[in-house]
């Protein structure tokens, strides 16, 4: 996809977005406000990839390939989005960290810093075993599908797909969910 002014990338998964989304359409992360005016945005500045890793010195670049902005601490809420350590409660829909923890949310990430594109399940991308429990039942999840397990990639898969559509491992490869 081509890149277009004013389109711009998530600070939780990286997705490109059009300019005129408030949301991610991905993860629905709010767009923030780095990306909404002048001063940076989706095609330079000192705020572009604002969030994510910086375009010098890392594999980055524009906000897609390998590395993550999970730091430790972070959690996912069974809502499914990505919440700072700092974060009491879920900027999404406003359940508290411990009540995401108890549900079979993500509590927080054990070390393993592998991106996880804002999905965060079992101990794939570094979730501790607490996520296991509703992992099927998470916005844009179904029963069948996978994630890959290769070095680096651990994406989200649907059923129907043999091979990874990032790295193109075989499914054999990954962990059904």
């Amino acid at each position: 996809m081509n890149r277009k002014p004013g389109d711009w990338d998530c600070r939780s998964c990286q997705h490109l977005n059009f300019s005129r989304r408030d949301l991610c359409q991905r993860c629905g992360e709010p767009r923030s406000a780095a990306d909404r005016g002048s001063v940076g945005g989706a095609l330079g500045g000192d705020y572009a990839n604002f969030g994510g890793r910086g375009v010098g010195g890392s594999s980055f670049g524009t906000g897609f390939g390998a590395g993550s902005d999970v730091r430790p601490g972070d959690w996912y809420c069974t809502c499914g989005a990505h919440n700072f350590a700092s974060r009491s409660s879920c900027f999404k829909c406003a359940a508290f960290k411990e009540e995401a923890a108890v549900n079979g949310g993500a509590g927080g990430f054990d070390g393993d810093m592998s991106r996880s594109r804002g999905f965060g399940f079992g101990a794939v991308g570094g979730m501790g075993a607490g996520a296991a429990g509703g992992r099927a039942s998470r916005p844009g999840w179904k029963s069948g599908d996978w994630i890959c397990t290769r070095s680096g990639c651990n994406e989200h898969n649907f059923a129907s797909r043999q091979e990874c559509f990032r790295c193109n491992a075989p499914r054999d490869s990954g962990t059904e969910v």
